[in-house]
């Protein structure tokens, strides 16, 4: 698998990088803003461009405008009764569910005055150590939608068929800065590694129920990578391999 020079163009551009891996938060709403409060230190020039790898416990993670929905309280209340709290995030798409073997990934990219970039490159960016890491399990990734799943969308990964990976984007404007940053670009992948798929789109459609909303996504569509590794040993630590790869391939990327 060859990678794009202007992927690995992107990634040597940055006069510096700091990776982030995160245990499993005890605070998933905590966990969450952390992405904002690093795009807002990236975007200020205070912080240089940034990976991070984190993971969250159980709850769904929902868009701002789908608080909107008419029973969104309710849905809210109910759900959190049932062990799936719901938290709001800045990003687009739909919800999502966040549990233990859903692994987060975010990279945040200043962007300087004379910067030229399609915003199609952030995400085959954040992508990129992704697919590397599931080659290396034997899995060949393809960027597509994926017709039926929530938070659907050309920058999913796909493998055999089915996705494996959502991508979600934010772009913030800069406060005046002595770093000639103007903007920076916050990429957000999540990978489903060792969860169950189908219950995952199960609690999205149900929040959509529950809310008043008649949308619903196909459970079918989605898999996890516990389900297509097939050569692992029963007692591999998947999630903590997987994260090794994706840590391992970014390495090589930015060198």
């Amino acid at each position: 698998m060859t990678v794009s020079s202007d992927i690995t163009d992107l990634f040597k551009s940055q006069l510096r990088w700091r990776f982030i891996d995160e245990p499993l938060a005890n605070d998933p709403e905590k966990a969450l803003l952390r992405d904002i409060e690093l795009l807002k230190e990236v975007a200020s020039g205070k912080r240089c461009a940034t990976a991070r790898l984190w993971e969250n416990p159980q709850c769904l993670v929902v868009t701002r405008k789908e608080t909107k929905f008419p029973e969104f309280e309710k849905a809210r209340l109910q759900l959190e009764a049932e062990g799936w709290p719901v938290i709001v995030r800045d990003s687009g798409g739909t919800t999502v569910p966040h549990k233990p073997g859903i692994l987060n990934f975010t990279l945040f990219i200043p962007i300087a005055e004379g910067d030229r970039y399609d915003l199609d490159l952030f995400y085959m960016a954040l992508c990129e150590p992704i697919r590397l890491a599931l080659r290396e399990l034997g899995l060949c990734a393809e960027y597509g939608e994926t017709k039926g799943s929530y938070c659907d969308g050309r920058y999913n990964l796909n493998v055999e068929g089915l996705k494996v990976t959502g991508t979600a984007q934010k772009i913030m404007i800069s406060p005046p800065n002595t770093r000639n940053v103007k903007q920076a670009v916050m990429a957000q992948a999540m990978l489903m590694v060792d969860a169950d798929a189908e219950e995952g789109t199960y609690w999205v459609n149900r929040f959509y129920s529950l809310a008043g909303n008649a949308r619903q996504f196909d459970p079918a569509v989605s898999a996890s990578l516990c389900d297509l590794a097939l050569g692992l040993a029963s007692d591999t630590d998947l999630t903590a391999k997987v994260r090794g790869l994706i840590r391992t391939a970014f390495d090589r990327l930015i060198k």
